[in-house]
C-alpha cells in the first residue's frame, strides 16, 4: 500500500511551480506532510473526507491548510475531497439537505432538488440552514468512520504481512 501511494503521489518538488499554494509557505514541504504511515494516512483521509461533504466551492484549499495544521499527507488530504465532484455533487448535497431537514424537524421547501449552480444560489437562503446542519453532521462522521477505518485497515494489512512472515518462517 505505501509503495502504490508512493509511486502515484506527486512529490514535494512537483508543487513548487504552484504559486497558489505559496500562501501555505514552506510548512507544506515538510516532509511529515508527505509521508505515508497509519497516523498521517488517517488524518488526510479524515480531512478529505470532512472538506468533500461541504457545500462550497474549492474544497482543497481548506483541506490543505488542515493537512498543515494536523501533520496529514498533504496530497491524500487533497485528493480526498475529490469524493465530491460535478457528478457525486449532487446527490451529496441533497442528501446533506434532507438529513438536516430531518435533524432539525424541518419539513423540505422543494419536492426535487434540481442539480444546477443556477437554483442552488436561486434557493440557497432558503436551504442553507438544513443543508448545513445536513453535510456537517454527515462530514464529521464519515471523517470519524474514515480516520478509524484506515487505522482498522493499517492493523489488518499488519496482521496479514505478520501472519505471511511467521508462515514462512516455519
Amino acid at each position: 500500500m505505501k509503495k502504490f501511494f508512493k509511486d502515484n503521489l506527486p512529490k514535494p518538488e512537483d508543487l513548487k511551480k504552484y504559486k497558489a499554494l505559496g500562501v501555505l509557505g514552506n510548512s507544506i514541504f515538510e516532509k511529515e506532510l508527505w509521508s505515508i504511515n497509519k497516523h498521517t494516512l488517517s488524518r488526510a483521509i479524515a480531512i478529505g473526507l470532512f472538506w468533500g461533504w461541504m457545500p462550497m466551492f474549492f474544497q482543497m484549499i481548506p483541506a490543505a491548510f488542515c493537512a498543515v495544521y494536523f501533520r496529514a499527507n498533504l496530497p491524500l488530504s487533497v485528493a480526498g475531497v475529490w469524493v465530491s465532484n460535478p457528478i457525486t455533487m449532487p446527490p451529496m448535497m441533497y442528501l446533506g439537505y434532507e438529513f438536516g431537514n430531518v435533524i432539525l424537524g424541518i419539513d423540505p421547501l422543494f419536492d426535487k432538488f434540481e442539480a444546477s449552480i443556477d437554483w442552488i444560489i436561486g434557493v440557497f437562503s432558503l436551504i442553507w440552514e438544513p443543508l448545513l446542519v445536513g453535510t456537517m453532521i454527515i462530514g464529521i462522521s464519515s471523517a470519524v468512520i474514515g480516520f478509524f477505518g484506515i487505522h482498522l485497515f493499517w492493523k489488518i494489512l499488519a496482521y496479514r504481512k505478520l501472519h505471511k512472515i511467521k508462515n514462512n518462517t516455519k
